[in-house]
């Protein structure tokens, strides 16, 4: 269950974090509903 301002929360992977900017855009903005995202990373 997911509490709070947010109705998901997507673990993603990648090697190399430029290309998560990419990913957002390209992959989960362009799905039915999605209306903002925010993004976190882990770092260490």
């Amino acid at each position: 269950a997911v509490t709070g301002p947010y109705d998901i929360i997507a673990l993603v992977q990648t090697p190399d974090p430029r290309h998560i900017g990419s990913l957002v855009m390209n992959e989960i903005h362009s799905v039915e509903g999605v209306k903002r995202t925010v993004t976190c990373m882990v770092i260490g």
